[in-house]
């Protein structure tokens, strides 16, 4: 599910294409997050890709169980079809860049994983299971796909996001002035809390997921001019557009996207 605002400048590859990347490192940044770094030596990757910033998302691809990673190569168009023609389809999730970094013609790019648990104690979903096990030669695939979050280059901005959203939310705070930005941030813990350019409201989960949020976005005074960028579980997106559009937020300022559903 995703809804934009007007958009200013197109924020999609010109061109982009599956391309083969390897695992870097990976290590636990903090109790609810596992960071991978990617890499890729491809200097034709490097010739058609161009590093947006704020919310840019890709499409990974990593083998299922024990078989081989096989890759639908080939550009944007068709790639579904591609992949489901393959004897061992890769298994393909979307996340966004939390830093991208760049060498000459190698590209290195962090991607912090969510670690939800679930009632035993296990971590669920294939990806978060894949970034935990992951170890530096890895392969994995790369389809790049540009940027959700749109602005109208004019302050002021809200962000609301939970767990899920926190890399697209601080890759828009590093990419534009922060200074006139209102920003509340839902993780499980304490320990999730990482620096960023403002001092967002951290709030901690306290029973069903986006409830913290939602109870602060209902306390602070919103600007009905400012653009709106609204993030996470499904229900919990939906609830916070309903508040900010009850603010007086014009429909076409506000960008949501919901990354899972309970």
């Amino acid at each position: 599910m995703t809804q934009h605002a007007e958009q200013i400048t197109p924020r999609k590859p010109q061109q982009a294409s599956v391309r083969k990347f390897r695992v870097y490192e990976s290590r636990r940044i903090s109790p609810s997050f596992q960071r991978v770094t990617i890499q890729s030596t491809d200097p034709e990757f490097d010739q058609e890709f161009t590093y947006f910033g704020f919310d840019h998302w890709f499409r990974l691809f990593f083998a299922a169980g024990s078989s081989p990673l096989e890759l639908p190569y080939g550009g944007l168009d068709g790639w579904y079809q591609r992949l489901t023609a393959l004897e061992h389809p890769p298994i393909v999730r979307n996340y966004t860049i939390r830093e991208a970094r760049k060498s000459g013609s190698t590209w290195q790019f962090d991607v912090d994983f969510v670690l939800h648990r679930g009632q035993s104690g296990q971590v669920e979903g294939e990806a978060a299971r894949w970034a935990l096990r992951t170890k530096p030669g890895d392969e994995l695939g790369f389809l790049d796909q540009g940027c959700i979050f749109s602005t109208h280059g004019r302050s002021p901005l809200l962000l609301v996001s939970d767990e899920t959203g926190l890399p697209g939310a601080e890759g828009i705070l590093h990419s534009l002035d922060p200074n006139n930005t209102q920003c509340i941030l839902e993780v499980p813990q304490p320990g999730d809390v990482r620096g960023l350019p403002i001092d967002p409201i951290w709030v901690f989960r306290n029973g069903r997921s986006g409830q913290a949020a939602l109870e602060a976005l209902r306390s602070i005074t919103l600007d009905p001019e400012s653009d709106a960028y609204i993030v996470g579980e499904s229900d919990f997106v939906l609830a916070a557009r309903q508040i900010c559009l009850k603010d007086g937020l014009r429909k076409n300022r506000i960008d949501f996207c919901g990354y899972w559903r309970k």
